[in-house]
């Protein structure tokens, strides 16, 4: 019988996000995103793969978008909701692969 291992780490991550952009920002609300995504000094590397949904608000636009993180060193799943918390807007995350 095989054993799984629930710490397994990876320098890779997917995850589907909800961002706040607020209204007026500067570019699209993809390239927005993706900026805002990849400020933190934690986070290496930010792609937008897939836009999922868009909802306006009165200040701001939600926008629901499929990720991929790169990382410098391989990190389990509670490290990368961590991350994750420190970009300005973030909502949720609804999902982490």
């Amino acid at each position: 019988m095989a054993v799984s291992n629930t710490t397994d780490l990876d320098s890779t991550t997917i995850a589907v996000v909800t961002i706040r952009i607020p209204c007026g920002a500067d570019g699209d609300l993809v390239t927005d995103a993706e900026k805002r995504l990849s400020r933190p000094e934690t986070i290496d590397n930010v792609t937008i793969d897939e836009l999922d949904s868009i909802e306006p608000q009165l200040s701001a636009t939600h926008i629901t978008v499929e990720i991929t993180v790169l990382w410098a060193t391989a990190i389990g799943e509670e490290e990368v909701r961590d991350r994750l918390a420190g970009v300005s807007g973030l909502e949720s995350v609804r999902r982490i692969a």
